[in-house]
């Protein structure tokens, strides 16, 4: 793990989550290494009810009946890669690699939240526990075929929120619904029912929000309910792309498209000049940048200020701008309720929203991007990076 990671990941985990000593496998033992102040912090944050007077011994009891009573219900709101990952530790202890785990599996941290699972941290190795009396509970029910079907269905309304955020950011309530039952034949849903369903599964998605006259969702992680209605308002010029089931099964896992040729393009140009873990957080950046609008100037100022990415020369420059651009008009953006650029002017639309220092398309005939022209820049210019540097003296040197 690398050096910078595991020091800002430690300051967040240890104390709540990692639990610095060796395995062990009860449910009291796991829970008792916490102290008993840390013990009542835990119970109160996921809304369990337990005997504060009480010994550490009892308070865990008590815990374990809860979540005994509790577990089954909210276990069909967890992902499918959850329930495997249970399914999984049923059969014992598991060591991870933390870093590459946690990326792969970024869901798990709600198991290690609600303590469905424990994970240890000992003589350099972080191992995964399901304890004993969980196991035993799980067993009861994890493969009933009623506790399977109302997982899948709950996992199945996941999916589509999680897909309708990555592509939209905010849409209307009645679009999801109308999508939902046009996909879903044999599970029609009226709006009431659907957003019973969504309410619940807020209190396991964080960014997962409806506006309180229940007519919009939105991600909360990029803006509050009173910017919603601007939001729609602002970008209502163009109808919302309307995904495909293979669109829904895709966006419910990725936040961007990482199919495309523009953008394994820009990876392969990035891949030259850094490890393969910054790699990802470089690409997720570039994707956050375009699909927001917030334009290329600020985008370079962050890769250097967080990544100290610096381009070669001038001609490193120029190619960044092109795969840039291209990338821009292929990427479904927030701003053109999901569609790209390059659908929108093929299908004649007009541009909602284009990013600083990009161009569209040019040739709509024939549906290519035309390759960017640079005019030569004069020494005593801003250099085009956009640091507000003379080109001398940044990438002119």
């Amino acid at each position: 793990m690398p050096e910078e990671y595991t020091q800002e990941m430690m300051a967040e985990l240890f104390g709540h989550i990692l639990v610095s000593h060796r395995p062990v496998f009860s449910f009291t033992e796991c829970l008792t290494i916490y102290s008993k102040e840390d013990m009542l912090a835990i119970a109160q944050d996921i809304d369990f009810k337990v005997r504060r007077s009480k010994t550490k011994q009892v308070i865990a009891e008590d815990f374990f009946k809860q979540l005994s009573l509790k577990s089954q219900y909210k276990l069909t709101f967890q992902p499918t890669e959850n329930i495997q990952l249970l399914k999984e530790l049923i059969s014992g202890p598991k060591e991870i690699d933390f870093l590459s785990f946690s990326r792969k599996h970024f869901e798990l941290f709600d198991l290690l939240h609600h303590r469905w699972v424990f994970l240890f941290y000992y003589k350099g190795t972080y191992t995964l526990v399901l304890p004993k009396e969980t196991r035993d509970m799980l067993l009861t029910f994890i493969d009933d075929t009623e506790f399977k079907e109302t997982h899948h269905f709950r996992n199945l309304i996941r999916n589509y929120t999680n897909a309708f955020l990555n592509l939209y950011g905010a849409f209307e309530a009645n679009f999801i619904v109308e999508t939902w039952n046009k996909y879903n034949k044999k599970h029609q849903l009226e709006k009431t029912d659907f957003l019973f369903e969504v309410v619940q599964l807020g209190w396991f998605e964080e960014r997962l929000r409806i506006t309180d006259n229940l007519e919009f969702i939105f991600d909360d992680s990029v803006m509050d309910e009173t910017e919603v209605p601007n939001f729609i308002q602002n970008h209502s010029i163009h109808d919302y792309y309307q995904p495909t089931k293979v669109d829904i099964q895709y966006f419910a896992k990725h936040e961007f498209d990482e199919r495309t040729a523009q953008y394994k393009k820009m990876k392969r140009f990035f891949a030259k000049k850094m490890s393969s873990e910054k790699l990802v957080d470089v690409m997720d950046m570039i994707m956050a940048y375009i699909k927001l609008d917030f334009g290329m100037r600020g985008l370079v100022q962050e890769l250097d200020n967080q990544f100290d990415i610096l381009f070669d020369d001038f001609e490193d420059v120029q190619d960044f701008s092109t795969l840039y651009q291209d990338l821009n008009n292929h990427s479904r953006k927030w701003s053109n309720r999901g569609h790209t650029p390059s659908e929108l002017i093929k299908n004649h639309h007009t541009l909602s929203s284009i990013p600083n220092n990009v161009v569209p398309f040019t040739n709509k005939n024939a549906g290519k991007q035309e390759p960017v022209q640079v005019k030569k820049i004069g020494r005593n210019e801003p250099c085009p990076c956009g640091s507000g540097k003379k080109y001398k003296h940044c990438h002119g040197k």
